[in-house]
């Protein structure tokens, strides 16, 4: 049975914004990459979109409590809501453990994820947008889909590869420990975009 789109228009408006948010967010990462410099000053501001993130789920999940039709399933929406966080905030931590670990030597794989992310955030954008204006099943949400799995699986190339290079040519232990887990949060963050997709197509089928 289809959803019929509430009368409160709120939650769409809140995944607009949280959209926007992750588009901003994606750009300050992929301009960062690009200059990999001035670590602290790409964190704070990427602090800054994280945290208005973080009002605008919490927002949503106030809506969800007061609401009593909502566009899909409560717990969908949830999942969805979250979900998105989680990459905000997945990119907030990898530029901060940039900063934190005092990386100033950049690894290839770091534009390569961060080209990723950039392409990832906008065909993620049109999947939720899309999925809110159709509530349905769409040709468009497949290729969307199925774009995002193929990036996550370009990622999952990327990250295996960059781990076998960094241990045959780093030769300082430290740095070798530093680059892994600035590695394991760029490949975490391509799950995610995955993990979102997902979410939208279960939701998409449901209401279909």
């Amino acid at each position: 049975m289809r959803f019929f789109l509430p009368k409160e228009p709120a939650f769409a408006e809140h995944f607009e914004k949280l959209s926007g948010c992750l588009s901003e967010i994606t750009d300050i990462f992929y301009d960062f990459s690009h200059h990999f410099e001035s670590a602290g000053h790409y964190w704070e501001r990427a602090k800054q979109v994280e945290h208005r993130a973080d009002s605008i789920t919490h927002e949503v999940i106030r809506l969800l409590n007061q609401c009593f039709i909502t566009p899909f399933d409560r717990e969908d929406i949830y999942r969805l809501v979250h979900r998105l966080d989680d990459i905000i905030d997945l990119i907030e931590n990898t530029i901060h453990i940039v900063y934190l670990y005092n990386l100033d030597q950049k690894k290839y794989f770091f534009d390569k994820f961060a080209s990723f992310s950039k392409e990832a955030t906008d065909k993620l954008n049109r999947l939720i947008a899309e999925c809110f204006r159709s509530q349905k099943y769409t040709p468009l949400i497949g290729e969307l889909i199925r774009s995002i799995h193929d990036l996550e699986d370009m990622g999952d190339l990327v990250y295996a590869e960059s781990i076998k290079k960094l241990f045959a040519e780093e030769k300082d232990p430290v740095n070798i420990i530093k680059w892994k887990d600035v590695l394991y949060d760029l490949e975490t963050i391509m799950d995610v975009y995955q993990a979102v997709s997902n979410t939208v197509e279960s939701i998409v089928v449901k209401s279909g």
